[in-house]
């Protein structure tokens, strides 16, 4: 009796360790990090700049809102993760099933035992690219969440500097002064709930 070898299931949680809230998932080059002289400039906003930058990330990992919405993000991560790591050890065991009763199982059991391993295997494929999908349907909804309630921020914040535009820093920041950083101040402002003025 010929039997075909069964195929090893190897469980790839690195998925899980998916980038932080609103990190884009395509690799950033961050402009380079100001020096502890350049740091201690940022309270001095220039009074004659025109132009403003916000690092949103950073306004993230800074505020209340942000870190709650990572918290968020974070915690079904985990809990997806531990989801899918229990489904592959249950189709693990079935293949350990599959495995040890080749020699034992008649051919009629063996191929039932079989066709239960691959429905396994398929439903755990599906129930990790679900998995998967939830976690990034969650991480855009509470990035939009963030950014509808920053953006009023970020143009109250643009009116009483009397700023003329604010650039993102994801929007291929070459370079900038440390000065016309916004984003602590902007964090600061987000994390009191302060109206945007009228």
């Amino acid at each position: 009796m010929s039997r075909c070898r069964v195929p090893l299931i190897v469980l790839a949680l690195g998925c899980w360790t998916a980038p932080a809230f609103g990190q884009t998932l395509a690799a950033r080059s961050a402009p380079p990090q100001p020096t502890a002289t350049q740091v201690s400039s940022r309270d001095a906003f220039p009074k004659d700049s025109r132009i403003g930058y916000v690092d949103l990330e950073r306004v993230a990992a800074l505020s209340t809102e942000g870190k709650s919405a990572t918290a968020q993000l974070e915690a079904l991560r985990a809990k997806k993760a531990a989801e899918v790591a229990a489904r592959g050890k249950q189709v693990e065991a079935l293949q350990q099933k599959l495995t040890a009763g080749g020699a034992v199982l008649n051919e009629a059991a063996y191929t039932r035992l079989q066709r239960e391993f691959q429905r396994a295997q398929l439903d755990f494929q599906r129930f990790n690219e679900d998995a998967q999908a939830e976690v990034q349907d969650t991480q855009q909804q509470l990035w939009r969440a963030f950014t509808t309630r920053l953006f009023p921020v970020v143009g109250q914040v643009a009116t009483e500097k009397n700023l003329w535009a604010v650039f993102s820093s994801e929007s291929t920041l070459l370079w900038h002064a440390p000065a016309i950083d916004l984003s602590e101040e902007l964090a600061k402002r987000l994390d009191a709930g302060v109206p945007p003025k009228h």
